[in-house]
Parts: C-alpha cells; structure tokens; sequence
C-alpha cells in the first residue's frame, strides 16, 4: 500500500508541476493585417507553408532596443511585434516602408532572419534584414533632385526573394 501511495504523490507531483502553455493568440491590427497576409502570400510562392496563427502586433512606444519595431520572443511559440507609435513609423510610412517593415519583423519571428549589414558595391543595403532602413524598396515621401533614384519600388522583387533566401544572387541594378 505504501508504494502506491508513493507512487500516486509521485504523479501527482509530477503532473501538478507541469504547467501547460497557453495557447498561442492572433491579435493583428486590421491596418497591420494586409501586410501579414502578403508575408504568407508571399512565402507560399517560393515553396514555404507559413501558418501565422501565434501573432500578436500592438502599437507602442518603443524602448531602447529599438526605433520602429521588434520581435519579442523569436523562439517562443506565441511571437509579438512591436511597432513604434512615432509619425515615421506608421502613420507617415509608405505603403512600401510600412510592409518592409512588417515583413523585416515577421522575417524575425518566423524565419529565425538576423541583421546583417551586408552591402553591394554601390553601398545599397544587400537585404531588407539590414538593422537601419526598411525603405529599400519604397518610393521617397519628399522627392529631392527631381526624383532621381527615389523610386526603389522595382527593387521589391530582389528584397523579397532574399528575405526567404540569403543565397538570392546580386541583382542587375547593384552591379
């Protein structure tokens, strides 16, 4: 009798300590949304099955590790984007600037994506992954020199590509 009883307190022990996870949550804001579903469009063209079903993104006043937003708990099953609340992050943005955003932070959370600041020749950052400026394929807000090399919409294809492939060859327009 007594070793069932040790058995028992010894399974209960066990089974009581365990804690289960919580379910993973999806709460996206609707003007986030878009660029969320374009990630995944996206990743399903070159051959990867994302199911971004553990995806949290609030606006936020962002803290000293970063500017205009971050992945918090990259490795965890329930991920969360922070984007910053400032005039440049979002509400001023580009539609362009605003996805490689979204897309830089995604790329974080879902494809385990670093910085890297690698560059081509010409000094042009070689992935949308760089740690400064996700407006490399965006058209500029304020067109200074009558526009000239302002338009990098073109360039989408390129950054896209080597978001979900760092081995994506240098394009025509870097060499």
């Amino acid at each position: 009798m007594a070793k069932h009883t040790l058995l028992f307190l010894f399974l209960t022990i066990c089974f009581g300590s365990c804690k289960k996870e919580a379910d993973p949550e999806y709460r996206v804001p609707p003007e986030v949304e878009p660029y969320v579903q374009a990630f995944v469009k996206e990743a399903k063209l070159r051959g990867l099955e994302l199911k971004i079903d553990n995806l949290i993104v609030e606006f936020a006043q962002p803290d000293a590790n970063y500017i205009c937003g971050m992945c918090k708990g990259p490795q965890t099953r329930q991920k969360h984007i922070v984007l910053g609340i400032q005039e440049f992050c979002w509400k001023e943005a580009t539609t362009q600037t605003r996805e490689g955003l979204v897309f830089h932070e995604l790329a974080h959370c879902y494809l385990a994506r670093l910085h890297t600041s690698k560059a081509f020749a010409d000094g042009t950052y070689a992935s949308l992954m760089n740690p400064d400026n996700t407006e490399v394929y965006s058209i500029c807000l304020y067109p200074i020199d009558n526009g000239n090399d302002c338009d990098k919409r073109a360039r989408r294809q390129y950054y896209i590509d080597e978001l979900f492939d760092e081995t994506t060859p240098t394009p025509a327009w870097a060499r």
